[in-house]
């Protein structure tokens, strides 16, 4: 996130000679710093339950998991999210932010220009409702085809990008291609929602250090599905192998099942 107190130099945090620092002020920074972050779990915490979100003039969403639902792919199928807040002014409960949204899919940029008014909850410390102004016209004609393309990925595309991340050892990446209510089934556990495999993919580096992690092909079963072999030494010794089938949905991840041939990792 980069602010600019006077149409000049953007800076990473909110700058002390634009307004006082506040209460207000670091809530709405919170949310912000949340969605550049592209981790649903630290937006969720980020958005009062009773949330709405309205980008103007359509109707507003209702609740904090609607308004989750609403920013999901947009967030999810990003590579980097950065909003720039070029002014800003703080009145009691209330912020109004002229912001530059940025956002890189498939390796371009698209950006929007936003006025947004937050409302922040004090008791909870949380946003409560997010009103932006915006051209969504020019917004959906640019990154409409983008998302509309995103959700038309072929199984063996989304289990691609999957792994890509896996092999970066990147959690947020790694959860960043399944729905909000996906499952991901391990032996002796069931991982349910975005929120659940996300906390499981935190422990995935962890479980790879020192390790080699090689997929073999992947097999298409049907029109949704695909199973991919894989495993896993540590120097010369094998310590464990398995795979994993995938059901996509609409471009995302909604089941996968992890099966083991021995042990666990």
């Amino acid at each position: 996130m980069q602010f600019n107190s006077a149409g000049n130099t953007l800076c990473s945090r909110y700058d002390a000679t634009m307004t006082s620092p506040n209460n207000t002020r670091n809530v709405i920074e919170l949310l912000l710093s949340a969605i550049e972050s592209r981790d649903l779990r630290a937006i969720r915490s980020a958005l009062h339950p009773s949330a709405t979100w309205q980008n103007v003039p359509h109707a507003s969403v209702q609740g904090r998991e609607a308004v989750m639902a609403l920013l999901a792919n947009i967030v999810c199928w990003s590579d980097k999210v950065q909003w720039d807040v070029v002014s800003v002014a703080i009145e009691n409960n209330m912020g109004w932010l002229e912001r530059l949204d940025r956002f890189w899919l498939a390796g371009e940029e698209h950006c929007v220009a936003c006025n947004g008014i937050f409302t922040i909850d004090p008791e909870t410390q949380t946003v409560l409702s997010v009103r932006d102004y915006v051209d969504l016209g020019e917004w959906q004609s640019r990154v409409g085809p983008v998302l509309a393309d995103f959700s038309g990925r072929s199984p063996a595309a989304v289990v691609r990008r999957h792994v890509a991340a896996v092999a970066r050892r990147d959690p947020v990446a790694m959860a960043a291609d399944y729905t909000l209510n996906a499952v991901l089934e391990r032996p002796g556990t069931c991982h349910e929602g975005w929120y659940a495999i996300a906390d499981y993919f935190d422990s995935v580096p962890s479980r790879l250090a020192g390790r080699e992690l090689t997929f073999g092909s992947m097999d298409a079963m049907g029109s949704d599905r695909i199973n991919l072999p894989w495993h896993i030494t540590e120097g010369v010794d094998a310590v464990v192998s398995g795979h994993d089938t995938f059901q996509i949905v609409a471009g995302s991840i909604a089941h996968q099942v992890t099966v083991l041939s021995e042990g666990d990792f």
